[in-house]
C-alpha cells in the first residue's frame, strides 16, 4: 500500500469517527398526538355517556370499571420523568381489558 493510500484511508477513518450520528427520535410523531387523537381520549370518553356501548366494549359496566380502576391504580401507575409523561392508569386498564 502506498503512502497516499494510507493517508486517504486515515482521513476516511477520521471522517467516519467524527461524523455525527443521526439521532433517532424518542417518541414517534404519531405517539405525540396520543393525547388528542388516541383511542382512549376520543372513543372511551364518548363511551362513558352510552352505558350499553361501554358494556359491549369493556364487557363490564362503568361502575365496575371504576371500582376495578380504584382497586389497582396504585399498582399500575408510573412516575412522570423528565423525558416523557406516563400512560394514565385508566388508559392502562382500558388497554389491558381491550
Amino acid at each position: 500500500m502506498s503512502l497516499e493510500e494510507e493517508q486517504l484511508l486515515l482521513l476516511l477513518s477520521l471522517h467516519y469517527a467524527t461524523k455525527k450520528k443521526k439521532r433517532r427520535c424518542w417518541l414517534h410523531e404519531i405517539n405525540l398526538k396520543r393525547q388528542e387523537s388516541g383511542e382512549y381520549h376520543r372513543l372511551c370518553i364518548e363511551l362513558e355517556s352510552h352505558k350499553d356501548r361501554f358494556f359491549k366494549y369493556f364487557r363490564m359496566s362503568r361502575e365496575c370499571f371504576q371500582e376495578l380502576h380504584d382497586f389497582i391504580k396504585w399498582r399500575i401507575g408510573k412516575y412522570t420523568t423528565n423525558w416523557r409523561k406516563p400512560i394514565d392508569t385508566g388508559q392502562r386498564l382500558a388497554i389491558c381489558l381491550r
